[in-house]
């Protein structure tokens, strides 16, 4: 289906338990809904038949069918892995386009045209590679994918469309899977990020599992029998636990009940356990502290006060939590701001953005930022064990989106051919601590001219495509690292693959189905075709893109003292290191062909020797290098 600048653009928030999708209808932000239900349960099966299955009725199969169902699949994005479903495996980006595709499904019969461009909604501090693995997932499922923003800003365009008044929001967002939490500005009908913090493995499903734990404790301990350890009784264990989550947060005690859960000696054993909203705010209560020591430091990070805050806006289903409101009345000291259902703001303001970038003037500006720092390993010293390799930072985190930065490094030693440009991100010296992005090699024209220059430059879009290019300074030679898609798992044809798979199961109308709010099956028919993938590519065929792989290690660049061009520190070092090597080669070849005293003195030298650089004894090491190279003299005469 060619896709044009007057179609529509959907919002959606693609969530960890439930998903929506919103569009502009009279001029203003309205979910889509389908058989009264607003919600989409993200959770995808396969019945007996090999049926898709979505949404409500998928869900209602997780205790029989647990083996042929997948839930929570967006904690799983940029993840190369492949989750079993019945008899098949499919990818997490796989998982989310079939939910993508059945919210696309909904919003073109609400809307009565056809869907094929939407603005997708990710937690704020997702990677590139989960950001790259969303935008993967718009492509099977048929999207163009016109913009990725992040959850917290999207709720913000909800609250405050349209205000031209400065004020400082903090946008607290627990959703099922994830929280994020946002320090942002308004002022005249510009929205700007100025801090996130979060944590992608946090949210509602956790307060889930340790309310499970907890009742399967109490069971294990009358019965002797724990209800994790069968698939089938820990979904409906997980189930139980959750409605009751729910009731907690209007109700002080609820009773946790399920008939015939499990057997013992031929007869059949009831769970039916009793948690008072004390006992079940004690098991989560850490989690809790968790999100609010991340609200501490996006405000420190933001370089504002609480008082300095006019607004604090809960999103996210968890966020009905009586604890977490009642710990963020005790930190703002102030009543949170829940206009909006928290369930669906962040889906308003993705249509709301999409309006926008429609041309339909909506509400404000958006100015969003980038959520981690990005850089590369470079040499920051050599070491008698070897080269030190640190985190060197150039587009740091919170830098305002579209963003892009540079700097200069110099390479090890005048004679180096090829500089191997490692992209990570994090916020941590130490390289292990961070996430490795990328690797691309930079081949020297001119390694004898010039002081060894390399330029890197960093280039993050709003719509989260990372750009990394290298320069030889001295010849003007560069390369460049394109990420879009982030795992290799997906090259073009095995893009092609999964979409040919995917669309001939959605091809079949029958196989496809879906539940509202009552659970009842229905067909969904007349799909359009799934865009050609290879579509964006195409578009700059002429730009040379280089595939993210993980090589050996080539020489690193190492940072520059200082911008003035003045060589680097350390090459010194790393003849020295070559020395020694030779020295211990020539020794061990030599060993090899004596016997006797003087073998035995050689191998005991080198070995020493080999100890001393692992131990980093300068001392050590001279002296054991003079006495190897007095003994070699000696014998070779």
């Amino acid at each position: 289906m060619a896709t044009t600048d007057s179609s529509p653009i959907v919002g959606i928030d693609l969530g960890t338990t439930n998903s929506v999708v919103a569009a502009i209808v009279g001029g203003r932000a309205q979910v889509l809904v389908e058989d009264g239900e607003p919600l989409l349960p993200s959770v995808v099966a396969l019945d007996p038949a090999s049926k898709l299955i979505v949404g409500q009725a998928a869900r209602n199969g997780l205790a029989a069918f647990p083996e042929r169902t997948i839930a929570s699949v967006k904690r799983r994005m940029g993840e190369d892995v492949r989750l079993p479903l019945g008899d098949q495996e499919f990818t997490p980006q796989e998982i989310s386009a079939i939910i993508l595709r059945r919210l696309r499904d909904r919003a073109e019969r609400e809307l009565g045209q056809p869907v094929t461009r939407a603005v997708i909604t990710v937690p704020a501090f997702f990677d590139e590679h989960q950001r790259q693995a969303t935008r993967e997932a718009g492509k099977l499922a048929g999207l163009t994918v016109e913009r990725i923003i992040n959850e917290p800003t999207a709720a913000t365009l909800v609250y405050r469309a349209g205000s031209d008044a400065r004020e400082h929001l903090v946008v607290y967002d627990l959703g099922g899977g994830t929280f994020d939490v946002s320090v942002v500005r308004l002022e005249m009908g510009v929205v700007e990020v100025l801090s996130s913090k979060g944590d992608t493995r946090l949210g509602g499903d956790d307060f889930d599992h340790l309310l499970m734990d907890y009742v399967a404790r109490e069971f294990l301990g009358k019965h002797g029998i724990d209800l994790r350890e069968q698939a089938r009784t820990r979904w409906r264990l997980i189930q139980s636990c959750e409605r009751a989550k729910r009731r907690l947060s209007d109700e002080y005690e609820v009773r946790i009940s399920e008939e015939f859960i499990a057997e013992a000696n031929g007869q059949p054993l009831h769970l039916d356990v009793r948690v008072t909203r004390d006992q079940y705010e004690e098991l989560i209560r850490t989690l809790v502290e968790r999100t609010i020591e991340c609200v501490d430091k996006a405000l420190r990070d933001a370089n504002l006060t609480l008082n300095q805050i006019d607004q604090l806006v809960l999103v996210g289903g968890s966020t009905r939590t009586p604890l977490v409101q009642q710990r963020l009345r005790e930190e703002f000291r102030r009543e949170p701001q829940r206009a909006v259902d928290p369930d669906l703001a962040v889906a308003l303001g993705a249509a709301t953005q999409a309006a926008m970038l429609n041309g339909i003037s909506v509400g404000p500006v958006l100015v969003d930022v980038a959520t981690h720092t990005l850089g590369i390993e470079v040499l920051d010293r050599m070491t008698f064990s070897g080269p030190e390799l640190v985190f060197s930072p150039i587009l740091h985190r919170n830098s305002p989106l579209p963003a892009r930065f540079e700097d200069s490094y110099h390479t090890v030693h005048e004679k180096q051919q090829m500089a191997e440009i490692h992209v990570l991100q994090g916020e941590h010296r130490d390289i292990h601590r961070n996430r490795s992005i990328g690797k691309f090699k930079l081949r020297l024209q001119k390694p004898d001219q010039g002081d060894g220059q390399i330029l890197v430059r960093f280039e993050l879009t709003l719509d989260g495509t990372l750009r990394v290019t290298a320069v030889e300074q001295a010849s003007g030679a560069s390369e460049e690292l394109r990420i879009e898609n982030a795992l290799a798992d997906f090259q073009s044809g095995q893009r092609d693959d999964a979409r040919r798979r995917l669309e001939a199961m959605f091809d079949h109308s029958d196989d496809f189905q879906t539940a509202g709010a009552t659970g009842g099956w229905k067909s969904i028919a007349g799909h359009p075709q799934m865009m050609d993938l290879d579509d964006a590519a195409d578009e700059n065929e002429d730009e040379r893109v280089i595939d993210v792989t993980h090589t050996a290690p080539a020489q690193p660049v190492r940072i520059a003292a200082d911008s003035s061009g003045e060589a680097a520190e350390g090459s010194d070092e790393w003849d020295e290191l070559a020395e020694i090597e030779q020295l211990l080669e020539r020794a061990e070849s030599l060993a090899g062909k004596l016997t006797g005293e003087d073998a035995e003195d050689i191998e005991q030298l080198a070995s020493q020797l080999r100890a001393a650089l692992a131990a980093r004894d300068q001392a050590q090491v001279e002296r054991l290098c003079g006495e190897l190279d007095d003994i070699l003299f000696y014998v070779q005469g």
